[in-house]
């Protein structure tokens, strides 16, 4: 399972999830909130889209994306980090988007990311 139980609940801590993707011009970063991750099965995240028009862009050229999230040392454990990759798009009007919609109205759309390696870089 890509998606274990230690990677879900690092996802279940409020902290930054910076993403990245590739541009024309080199890596392009953008972040959302841990807590907007939503694990849909073991192996793909999805979260809001408000703006991130460069990322939606480079993800038309390149779907290749990485994905950085972490927990610090707290009462449900050791401090933990992980870099997630795979590859992702922006969906709009479709279920996923609708899915996502629910907890964030605001979203034009979902970025889906299929998640193919995850590799532990903290603890």
């Amino acid at each position: 399972m890509m998606l274990d139980a230690t990677v879900l609940a690092v996802l279940e801590a409020e902290g930054s999830a910076t993403f990245v993707t590739q541009g024309p011009d080199g890596p392009h970063l953008v972040a959302t909130w841990q807590s907007y991750l939503d694990a849909v099965d073991a192996t793909t995240l999805v979260f809001p889209a408000g703006g991130y028009r460069t990322t939606e862009e480079n993800l038309a050229r390149d779907p290749s994306v990485q994905m950085i999230i972490g927990r610090q040392r707290s009462a449900e454990g050791p401090a933990v980090g992980f870099r997630l990759s795979g590859t992702a798009e922006v969906q709009s009007g479709e279920a996923l988007h609708a899915r996502v919609k629910v907890r964030h109205p605001w979203c034009r759309g979902a970025v889906v990311m299929r998640v193919t390696k995850v590799e532990r870089i903290l603890g």
